[in-house]
């Protein structure tokens, strides 16, 4: 499912509904509720705010522009906690880490996020038995 499907709640602000994580993300167990904010017209690329904390934010992408093809295995287990009846509702975001430059980037292929677009809720999963890498270049050097 690509990140369109996620409409924005008011096209004047890019800005989604709220999702909410099941489990917050490792080191931010006080933050649970998140925004969606699009940074791009192509709907690549998302600023993942906290509601609690402005100042807390994630850069996230949608995959697909980045990485085509990628499109992971999400366990049962996962599903349950999201309350989502199968796969066909689900947003897969990645964590993107930028030190410096875009020529420096990297996405967390391992850790996606994923968001129910039916329920809004979400949650970081980590794939296992994948040897996916947790830094992936954006960009090819």
């Amino acid at each position: 499912m690509n990140a369109e499907a996620a409409a924005p709640a008011n096209a004047d602000t890019d800005e989604m509904p709220a999702i909410e994580l099941v489990c917050p993300m490792p080191g931010f167990a006080e933050h649970r509720r998140f925004v969606l904010v699009r940074m791009d017209d192509a709907g690549a690329l998302f600023s993942m705010r906290s509601l609690e904390d402005p100042d807390l934010r994630f850069l996230v992408i949608a995959p697909n522009p980045f990485f085509p093809g990628y499109e992971p295995e999400i366990e049962e287990e996962t599903l349950a906690m999201l309350g989502a009846a199968g796969t066909s509702d689900l947003l897969v975001l990645l964590v993107v880490t930028a030190p410096g430059s875009i020529t420096e980037a990297t996405a967390n292929l391992m850790a996606p996020i994923v968001v129910d677009t039916t329920t809004r809720r979400a949650i970081q999963t980590v794939l296992t038995g994948s040897d996916l890498p947790v830094r992936a270049p954006l960009v090819s050097a």
